[in-house]
C-alpha cells in the first residue's frame, strides 16, 4: 500500500495532469504520480482542491482525515462495494452463534498468542520471574478460551489478558527515558501511550480501507458488539495484528531510541483537553483507563510523527511466513489475506477462520 501522508500544516493538495501536486503559499514543495498512491491521510488543517477531490474518489484512492495529531476523523468514501450478497451473508452468518463465537475465539485466540509472543521475546533476554509468570498466565487463558461458549466469555477473558499483557509491557522497554505503567488513551498520558493511540489509528483505518475494498461492511463485526459510528469489523480484524504491527513497532522505535522525549508534546489546556481522544478509530480494551480534562495528555509532536510513519511503512513491507498460502508475504499483504479468508468464511468457501500468529 503506497500511502501519501500529508503532514504539513496550510498545505494544499492539488492535481497537474496525472500528477498530484503538494503546495504551500504557491509553491510546490512536493510531487506524486497518482498510479503510485492507493492511500492518502490528511493531518490536520491541510485542503484539498476540487480537482484532486475528484481524482481521489475517481481512482477509488482512500483518503483518510485526522486530526493534527493522527485522531480519526473520517474517510471520502467513493461507491460502495457493489457484492450485495457478501454483504448480506455478513449480517446473516455473523449473528449466527454456530460461526459468531468460533470466530470471536479465533480473533482473540490470534491477538493474545502475539501479546505472549512479545513478551516470550523479552523474557529470552531479560529472564525476569515476572515476565515469566505472565507468559504462563496467558497461556491458561488461551487454553480456557478454546472451550468459552458465548461471545461474553470471550470478551471476558480478552479483557483479563489485556490487564495482564500492559501490566508486563513496560518490562520489555530497555530505554530508560521511556516508562510505561498502564494503558491510557482519551487522551494518552505518556509518550509510549501516545504511540500506541497513534498507531492504532493507522491501523485501523487501513483496515477500514480493507474491508471497504473486500465488500465487507466495517460497520457490522462479532467480537466488538455494534455501537452508533463505531466501525465493530475492522476493530475486530486489527486484534491479532494489534501485538504484530504496532506494539512491536513501539518497542523498537523505543528500544533503538529512534525517537526521544523531545519529539512528543504535553498539553494542559483543559479547554482543548475536553472530550480529545473521543475520535480514536479504536474501543478501550479493559486495561485502558481514559484521562479526565486535568491531568497531561501526551502526543507524538511533528517530528515525532514522521519518525512513527516512516517506522509504520517499513513495517508494513516486513515479510513473515503466511501459512495459509505457505508463502513468505508483506504485513500489509497479510493483513489483505485476513480480510480475504474472512470473506470466504462469510460466503460459506471456507470452514472457519484462522487467525495470522507470528512466529
Amino acid at each position: 500500500m503506497a500511502t501519501l501522508a500529508l503532514m504539513e500544516q496550510g498545505t494544499t493538495l492539488g492535481v497537474e495532469g496525472e500528477i498530484f501536486s503538494v503546495e504551500r503559499e504557491g509553491q510546490v514543495i512536493q510531487q506524486v504520480r497518482m498510479a503510485e498512491v492507493d492511500e492518502v491521510l490528511v493531518f490536520g488543517s491541510i485542503a484539498l482542491t476540487p480537482a484532486a477531490i475528484a481524482a481521489l474518489l475517481q481512482r477509488g484512492i482512500d483518503t483518510v482525515f485526522l486530526t493534527a495529531r493522527g485522531q480519526y476523523r473520517g474517510r471520502l468514501v467513493g461507491k460502495p462495494g457493489r457484492n450485495v450478497h457478501l454483504r448480506l451473508a455478513q449480517l446473516d452468518r455473523l449473528r449466527d452463534p454456530v460461526l459468531a463465537v468460533p470466530l470471536a475465539r479465533s480473533l482473540v485466540g490470534g491477538k493474545i498468542a502475539n501479546q505472549r509472543y512479545i513478551l516470550l521475546r523479552a523474557q529470552r533476554e531479560q529472564k525476569r520471574e515476572d515476565l515469566a509468570e505472565a507468559i504462563g498466565t496467558l497461556r491458561r487463558l488461551l487454553e480456557t478460551l478454546e472451550i468459552a461458549e458465548a461471545i461474553e466469555a470471550v470478551r471476558g477473558l480478552e479483557g483479563q489478558a489485556a490487564a495482564l499483557y500492559f501490566g508486563a509491557f513496560g518490562k520489555c522497554i530497555r530505554n530508560p527515558q521511556f516508562l510505561f505503567t498502564v494503558r491510557t488513551r482519551r487522551p494518552p498520558r505518556d509518550p509510549v501511550n501516545a504511540m500506541l493511540s497513534f498507531g492504532y489509528t493507522l491501523l485501523g483505518t487501513a483496515m477500514e480501507s480493507l474491508t471497504l475494498r473486500v465488500g465487507l461492511d466495517p460497520m457490522v463485526g462479532v467480537f466488538h458488539a455494534p455501537e452508533y459510528g463505531r466501525p465493530s469489523l475492522a476493530l475486530d480484524l486489527i486484534e491479532e495484528f494489534r501485538p504484530v504491527m504496532v506494539d512491536t513497532l513501539v518497542l523498537r522505535l523505543v528500544n533503538r531510541r529512534e525517537v526521544a522525549t523531545e519529539d512528543f508534546e504535553e498539553l494542559r489546556d483543559d479547554a482543548e483537553l475536553a472530550g480529545v481522544g473521543d475520535e480514536e478509530l479504536g474501543q478501550a480494551e479493559p486495561a485502558e483507563r481514559a484521562v479526565s480534562a486535568d491531568r497531561q495528555a501526551v502526543w507524538l509532536g511533528p517530528t515525532g510523527r514522521r519518525v512513527f510513519f516512516r517506522a509504520w511503512g517499513r513495517r508494513l513491507r516486513e515479510t513473515h511466513f503466511y501459512p495459509i498460502r505457505r508463502q513468505t508475504l508483506m504485513l500489509e499483504e497479510i493483513m489483505q489475506q485476513q480480510v480475504y479468508q474472512l470473506a470466504r468464511v462469510l460466503s460459506g468457501e471456507a470452514a472457519e477462520y484462522q487467525a495470522f500468529m507470528v512466529r
